[in-house]
């Protein structure tokens, strides 16, 4: 019987250090719920108004937060909305490990791109050497919604219900979820991100 527990607590350790495929959500209502905070002369990220706010008062400029949750395969969705300036980029990413990781961006001008960001070269695009236009993207100041899927070695971008984007990449197979921002030739963006969530697609 004892041996029988052991290896029940080594399964279920390796399952959780595997980061699992258990479904996540978070409405960011909980300021301990593990994205963190932080304050610097460059950017703000934190709880703020039930929702999870990054602002970036520099130009070029990129900021992410993940949570503890790790996946391989994953299916994202969050709702979010900026403020201020339109050059701009900001979304979720997947398989985060070192500062590696795969970015699904949208602007607040309508442009959007999947990226794989490299801990050495900084962003590298997959859907093409710029970010492309999609009228599904609303650029009004209204909100977006976005769902992004890591599955093997397909990525795709869902905007407001629509397949707007594909790419194929094998660099990375697991690691954490999460969320960025970005400015570029401007600073002063405010991105609000609220109803976060993660499972196996």
């Amino acid at each position: 019987m004892k041996r029988y527990i052991f290896l029940i607590l080594v399964l279920l350790l390796l399952g959780g250090c595997a980061g699992g495929t258990a479904p996540f959500s978070d409405d960011f209502s909980d300021p301990a719920s593990g994205w963190g905070a932080s304050s610097h002369e460059t950017y703000v990220r934190g709880y703020q108004q039930g929702q999870y706010l990054i602002q970036i008062d520099v130009p070029h400029w990129f900021v992410w937060a993940i949570n503890g949750h790790k996946y391989g395969d994953a299916a994202l969705e969050v709702t979010t909305r900026t403020e201020n300036t339109q050059d701009n980029h900001y979304g979720l990413l997947c398989r985060y490990e070192n500062d590696n990781f795969y970015y699904f961006a949208i602007s607040s001008d309508g442009y959007y791109a999947i990226y794989r960001h490299d801990a050495g070269q900084g962003l590298i695009p997959l859907t093409g050497a710029a970010m492309l236009r999609s009228p599904q993207i609303h650029t009004d100041g209204t909100e977006n919604h976005l769902r992004a899927e890591c599955q093997g070695d397909q990525l795709t971008l869902y905007v407001n219900g629509t397949l707007v984007a594909q790419a194929q990449d094998d660099t990375l197979s697991k690691g954490f979820v999460g969320l960025a921002a970005g400015t570029l030739k401007q600073g002063g963006v405010l991105v609000w991100f609220d109803d976060f969530s993660a499972e196996k697609p």
